[in-house]
């Protein structure tokens, strides 16, 4: 059965002629992912064993909106079971639909971007041939003992498949994407991973593999901490993690108008400086064989490049539909995966806030940050795997407990901030409160 041909069919008979008039569509829509995934590990030193074993899933995920008389809406997670069964389901979805004017908006057909999304060596890991993941994880089962690697962890995994996303106002738009992920973890102590709609290049998984097995040998050596009020430097992993708690909670449009973020809506309209004036926030979906690139949203809208913040100031939330049309606003497109990216004009590297410090540390990774109070803005997180920097050097591991606040550091003229090859954000330095862990 195509399924996304029978789901179409059932929603537009239900709209034109349905079997009991209570059962009337005024509108739908929904988005469906018909997706593959090829994926193989190393479980402790050993490539494909029985906890890491190859495996190929094939599924359906999506999502269905209906809307019925009185605008009344049903919200139901699709996948084939469901799609298959939809006439049974119909009724039921009915009875617990609820009044929702905003949300019941669908949206008329909008041009299209070209973004590349799908990468044909992806593609044909999945189609074909699942030797390239299984070359990757030999490559490193052979390099990272050469970095004093004794326990190793590892994956590699590739998608494929085909996004549809339909309409009752006559939006059809079905495409190919891909992705590829793979990460290393040595000894327990560090772990780099690489995640795009493509494979990686040659210097890209040199880099990937060098840069794991430097820092685990940093990391193996002990340094002493003193405790304080010190500069630390958050890598650039550590940064983006800190972007979707911090940024992406705050500048949703769905918190901010049901004041659930630190900014209301009087601030957006009134362009207020929040941050620093070096600072702009801006989801891209355009980016070539980015994770965070589409064509369009769920609901329609196209993707473009949407600056939610710039020169430090406010300019809009991220809003859905429903949001946008409750906050008198246009809507726009919305992150996916790291799709939320932090500029801040520097020309500078990470060598350069290291080179540039007397003492202080580089914190590689964070425990308990989803404890924490994102629209506030405060953390207090454990930093297990930090590295001491002394007279521009990196010294040794320390372990440590770092408080602050990520949304003012942003607004802290003497944060400084270092562009990292192959990151999607920069590397970060700010004072923070610093004890032992």
């Amino acid at each position: 059965m195509d399924l996304v041909a029978h789901l179409e069919r059932v929603l537009r008979q239900y709209q034109t002629n349905p079997p009991a008039e209570e059962l009337r569509l005024t509108g739908w829509r929904f988005s469906l992912n018909d997706l593959t995934n090829v994926k193989v590990g190393i479980r402790d030193n050993k490539l494909a064993e029985v906890y890491a074993a190859p495996t190929v899933n094939a599924n359906y995920t999506g999502d269905l909106l209906l809307v019925w008389a009185g605008d009344r809406c049903s919200h139901a997670v699709l996948n084939a079971a469901i799609i298959t069964a939809l006439e049974d389901n119909l009724p039921e979805w009915e009875r617990a639909a609820f009044h929702d004017t905003a949300g019941s908006v669908i949206l008329s057909p909008q041009p299209m971007p070209l973004v590349a999304v799908e990468h044909h060596a992806a593609r044909e890991i999945v189609k074909n041939s699942a030797r390239p993941l299984f070359e990757l994880l030999a490559q490193y089962q052979r390099e990272m003992p050469h970095w004093g690697v004794s326990s190793l962890q590892a994956g590699a995994q590739a998608s494929w498949g085909l996004r549809h996303i339909r309409t009752s106002q006559g939006l059809a738009v079905t495409y190919g994407q891909t992705t590829f992920s793979t990460y290393v973890a040595a000894d327990g102590l560090f772990s780099k991973s690489f995640v795009k709609r493509r494979p990686p290049t040659v210097a890209e998984i040199a880099e990937l593999i060098e840069t794991t097995g430097k820092m685990t040998q940093l990391l193996k050596n002990q340094a002493e901490l003193h405790p304080g009020q010190l500069p630390i430097i958050f890598a650039p992993s550590v940064v983006e993690e800190l972007i979707s708690k911090y940024l992406v909670g705050n500048l949703s449009g769905n918190n901010v108008v049901n004041n659930l973020s630190a900014y209301d809506l009087a601030d957006f309209r009134q362009c207020k400086q929040v941050f620093a004036p070096t600072i702009a926030v801006v989801i891209n979906p355009l980016d070539s064989y980015e994770l965070s690139s589409y064509l369009c949203t769920r609901e329609g809208v196209p993707a473009r490049a949407q600056y939610l913040v710039e020169a430090g100031k406010l300019l809009t939330p991220y809003l859905t539909v429903k949001d946008s049309i409750k906050a008198e606003m246009r809507p726009t497109p919305l992150p996916q995966g790291s799709g939320m990216r932090l500029e801040t004009g520097t020309a500078a590297n990470l060598a350069d806030l290291i080179s540039d410090m007397d003492e202080g540390i580089l914190v590689t990774s964070v425990l308990g940050l989803h404890t924490q109070d994102s629209s506030s803005g405060n953390y207090s997180l454990a930093a297990p795997q930090s590295l001491k920097i002394e007279n521009g050097k990196l010294k040794g591991r320390v372990k440590a407990v770092i408080g602050g606040n990520f949304l003012q550091h942003l607004a802290d003229p003497c944060t400084r901030y270092a562009g990292s090859k192959g990151e999607n954000a920069p590397a970060m330095q700010v004072a923070a409160h610093v004890v032992k862990g």
